[in-house]
């Protein structure tokens, strides 16, 4: 009894330490707060602004060092790309095959060691009717997203939120930040390593998996699926399960809350 609670007590301590890092980390690199000679400022010129046609675009990828990368609606019917930043020639951007490729990743902040870090933010706008897979990888930075009813989402972030509205699929990878979606029209599998995970409601049609290793995991409506929901720390509440559905979605939490309310 005595080492069980002495590796529960370590466990908070180490779940303590882990959200005050994280929460340090995110505001600093948001900007909130900052030293005397080390800051976190917004990049303001826009260093790239194209437009594409909807149907020319099957596949869009986007990768960033640090800054936000937002999606938003598009009221003309094309795919617009705007991009700040510092340097334009450290961004590549390649249109061929129709794959659109936005690259930041190579971005080198020449005033690091000035201790000034800059973030390059992205906006993407869609129309609301894009059907086809959006792949982000992103450093640092927020992931907003709008309604894509039709679309796919493949995202690996390292820092940062991701949010996004109505999605077909996502396949979400985050490492430190939360992860909340409005719903999902067929699968998911989401894997979370320190942060709260939020979905709306699911319709899942294939087989899905949710995965936490620190955060609580909430989940809204859902169809007639079956729940496998285990945590190794924390509570489990199920609603409603159907133990005769051909459909699952496995939901593995190591230390967090889980909680379907269907």
């Amino acid at each position: 009894m005595k080492n069980r609670g002495l590796i529960i007590t370590l466990i908070v301590l180490l779940i303590i330490i882990i959200i005050l890092l994280m929460l340090f980390l995110y505001f600093y690199l948001s900007g909130s707060i900052g030293f005397k000679n080390w800051s976190v400022n917004k990049s303001s010129s826009v260093i790239f602004e194209e437009s594409y046609e909807l149907e020319a675009v099957e596949n869009l990828e986007i990768l960033s060092t640090a800054g936000d990368i937002k999606f938003e609606e598009s009221l003309d019917g094309k795919i617009k790309v705007l991009v700040y930043g510092e340097d334009a020639e450290e961004l590549k951007v390649d249109f061929e095959n129709q794959k659109l490729r936005v690259d930041y990743s190579q971005y080198k902040n020449k005033r690091w060691f000035g201790m000034n870090f800059y973030m390059n933010d992205m906006i993407v706008y869609l129309p609301k009717e894009y059907a086809k897979e959006i792949n982000v990888k992103a450093n640092y930075g927020d992931i907003k997203g709008i309604d894509l009813e039709n679309g796919t989402i493949r995202i690996e972030e390292d820092c940062g939120d991701v949010t996004f509205g109505k999605v077909k699929n996502a396949f979400v990878k985050n490492h430190y930040g939360n992860i909340k979606i409005e719903s999902v029209g067929n699968k998911v599998e989401v894997t979370s390593d320190c942060g709260d995970v939020k979905i709306g409601s699911l319709t899942i049609m294939e087989d899905s998996s949710i995965e936490n290793n620190l955060g609580d995991i909430k989940i809204g409506e859902t169809n007639e699926i079956f729940v496998d929901a285990k945590t190794s720390l924390g509570d489990v509440k199920v609603n409603q399960n159907n133990r005769h559905s051909e459909v699952t979605l496995k939901i593995k939490n190591d230390c967090g809350d889980i909680k379907v309310e269907n």
